[in-house]
C-alpha cells in the first residue's frame, strides 16, 4: 500500500479556533495553546506528543530539563520526527499504530472490516445499536478524525464486546482473551479514572512541563531502571504477551500508548482487536496521570460529573505543599511540582476524563454520564503551605455552604410534600457548584487577602441564595411561609475568624 497521510506534516490534531495542526506545527508553534477535542481526545493526544517528547528528550535530572526549555524539547521532537518520519504514514506498509497482519488474516480468520462510527468515544458503536436521528448514525471519517481516533484508542479503548470475536491469539499459548475486552488503561473499569496533569500557556510547554526526567522515571517505575525507552512505533509488539508488550505493561510508553487494541484501518472502516490485556487499578495498576491513595485496596479519584475537579485542588496539592498526604496523590503533580513552579510565573493544572458505566463487561456512556473537563490555573509566586492553609479552609468553607443549601433546598420541597425533595435539592447543589465555576480563579488568587476574601465569601453566599431562591418559588401562601422556614443562613460562612458575624 502507499504511503500516505503523514501525522508530521497533515494538519490533523485539532486546535480551538484554529483548526487542525501538525505534529510538526505543535513542536514549534508556541502560539498554538492548547489541544482541541473531548477530554479524551485532549488528554491521549497529549500522550502521544510526551511519549515523543520522552523518547527523544528524556532529561536526566532537573537542571537537565531546565537548561533544555521548552524550545529545546521541541528541537530536539523536531530532529527526532524528521529522522523518523516513516514511521508515522497512517496507512502504507507500516501504518502508525496498526498491526497489517490483521489485514493478511481477514479472509483466513473470518475479521470484519467495522464502521467507526462517532470519533469523540474511543470506541466501535455495538451491533445492536438503536438509531433514532440521523445524528448516531455512522459517517465516513476523514483522515485526520481517524488519525485521532487510532491515538484515543490506545489508551482510553471502552470495555466490552465490539472487539472482533474471530481474531487470532497473537502470542502462542496466551489464552486469557474474553468475549468482552479489558478496557483501556487509563479509562479503567468501573467510572472512569480522573487523569490529572500540568497546562502551559502552549502545547509545546504542557509537554515539558509535564516531562518525565530519568530520575523520576527510575523512581516511578522501578521494574524497569535506566532501560532505555522505546515508544510502539519503533517496535510494534508482535502479540499479547511477547517481550515487547510485557515491557510496555511495566513502564512509562505503557501509559502513554499502551496498545490495548490491535487495529488496522481498512477503507472507510477498521478492523478492531483486543490487544494488550492491562490490569485494574486492584491488580496493581498505576500511571503518574491517576489520583490515589496508599490503601490496600486503593482509593482512586473517579470523574464524577456532578462534582468539578478544581474542588478537589486542595488534595491534589497537599503532598507537593505540605509534604504530607492525608487521602489521594496524583504523582505527575506531587513529582513536578516544586520543578515546575521554579520555571515560570503561572502554571495550569488541568484534569479531565470520561464517565461511563459497566453491565455485563461492557462499558457504555449512558444517562448523566459525560467527558469532564477542567483547568486551573495558579500564580506560582503566591503557592506555599499558608496559601495552602488558607486554600483548604476556603474550600471546606464552599463545602458547607453547598451542605446548607441542600439542606434547606431539601426541607422546603419536604415541606411542601411534593415531588423529589432529595433530587431537587441535588440539582440545585449542583447548580450552585456550576456557578461558582465561573469566578474559581478569583478565590484561588485572593485566598490570602482577608478584604477581597470577604468579598469573595460574599459573591459565593450570593450564589448560594440566588440558587435557593430559583430551586424554591414563593409564588404561593403556602410556598411563601415554607420558603420562609426553610430558608438557609450563610453567616457563618461569611464571618472571618476576627469579624463580627454577619447575618445573610
Amino acid at each position: 500500500m502507499e504511503d500516505r497521510f503523514n501525522l508530521f506534516d497533515e494538519q490533523w490534531i485539532p486546535i480551538p479556533l484554529k483548526g487542525k495542526a501538525s505534529l510538526r506545527q505543535v513542536f514549534t508553534d508556541e502560539t498554538l495553546e492548547s489541544i482541541g477535542g473531548t477530554a479524551i481526545q485532549k488528554l491521549a493526544i497529549l500522550k502521544l506528543l510526551l511519549a515523543i517528547g520522552q523518547t527523544a528528550a528524556t532529561p536526566e535530572d532537573n537542571d537537565d530539563w531546565k537548561q533544555m526549555g521548552a524550545q529545546g524539547l521541541g528541537k530536539k521532537c523536531i530532529h527526532y520526527l524528521e529522522e523518523h518520519r516513516n514511521l508515522f504514514f497512517l496507512y502504507g506498509e507500516k501504518p502508525f499504530l496498526q498491526f497489517p497482519s490483521l489485514k493478511k488474516n481477514k479472509e483466513k480468520h473470518s475479521l470484519q472490516e467495522r464502521d467507526i462510527g462517532t470519533n469523540y468515544l474511543p470506541d466501535l458503536p455495538s451491533d445492536n445499536n438503536t438509531i433514532i436521528n440521523s445524528f448516531q448514525t455512522s459517517h465516513p471519517l476523514s483522515d485526520s478524525d481517524k488519525a485521532v481516533f487510532i491515538v484515543s484508542i490506545m489508551n482510553y479503548s471502552l470495555g466490552g464486546k465490539r472487539t472482533d470475536k474471530n481474531s487470532p491469539i497473537f502470542t502462542p499459548g496466551f489464552a486469557t482473551k474474553k468475549g468482552s475486552a479489558k478496557p483501556g488503561p487509563s479509562l479503567g473499569n468501573y467510572n472512569g479514572y480522573l487523569q490529572t496533569c500540568f497546562q502551559g500557556k502552549s502545547i509545546l510547554e504542557t509537554v515539558w512541563l509535564n516531562l518525565l526526567s530519568r530520575e523520576n522515571i527510575n523512581s516511578f517505575f522501578p521494574q524497569t531502571c535506566d532501560m532505555p525507552i522505546v515508544p510502539p512505533w519503533e517496535k510494534m509488539p508482535s502479540g499479547e504477551d511477547d517481550k515487547t508488550a510485557r515491557q510496555l505493561k511495566s513502564g512509562l510508553m505503557g501509559t502513554l500508548c499502551g496498545m490495548c487494541r490491535f487495529v488496522y484501518l481498512d477503507g472507510d472502516g477498521i478492523i478492531y482487536t483486543d490487544g494488550i490485556q492491562y490490569p485494574s487499578h486492584k491488580d496493581g495498576w498505576r500511571e503518574p496521570f491517576m489520583a490515589f491513595s496508599n490503601d490496600e485496596p486503593p482509593k482512586v479519584a473517579w470523574v464524577d460529573t456532578s462534582k468539578r475537579p478544581w474542588r478537589n485542588l486542595s488534595a491534589l496539592l497537599e503532598l507537593s505543599l505540605t509534604n504530607t498526604c492525608k487521602d489521594i496523590n496524583c504523582p505527575q503533580i506531587s513529582m513536578l511540582f516544586r520543578r515546575n513552579c521554579k520555571a515560570i510565573n503561572e502554571i495550569g493544572i488541568f484534569s479531565g476524563g470520561l464517565k461511563v458505566r459497566a453491565n455485563s463487561g461492557d462499558q457504555s456512556v449512558k444517562q448523566t454520564d459525560d467527558f469532564v473537563d477542567d483547568s486551573t490555573f495558579l500564580t506560582t509566586s503566591i503557592l506555599n503551605e499558608e496559601w495552602f492553609s488558607k486554600l483548604k479552609q476556603e474550600m471546606n468553607g464552599l463545602e458547607e455552604l453547598s451542605k446548607i443549601l441542600y439542606s434547606s433546598i431539601n426541607k422546603y420541597w419536604a415541606g411542601l410534600k411534593s415531588g423529589s425533595s432529595k433530587a431537587i435539592a441535588a440539582n440545585g447543589s449542583e447548580a450552585f457548584w456550576d456557578s461558582c465555576n465561573s469566578i474559581k480563579q478569583c478565590l484561588f488568587e485572593k485566598v490570602q487577602n482577608d478584604e477581597k476574601l470577604r468579598l469573595q465569601r460574599k459573591q459565593f453566599s450570593d450564589i448560594a441564595f440566588a440558587v435557593y431562591n430559583n430551586f424554591c418559588p414563593k409564588d404561593t401562601a403556602k410556598q411563601i411561609l415554607q420558603w420562609a422556614e426553610s430558608r438557609p443562613s450563610f453567616s457563618k460562612y461569611l464571618a472571618l475568624e476576627e469579624e463580627e458575624t454577619i447575618d445573610a
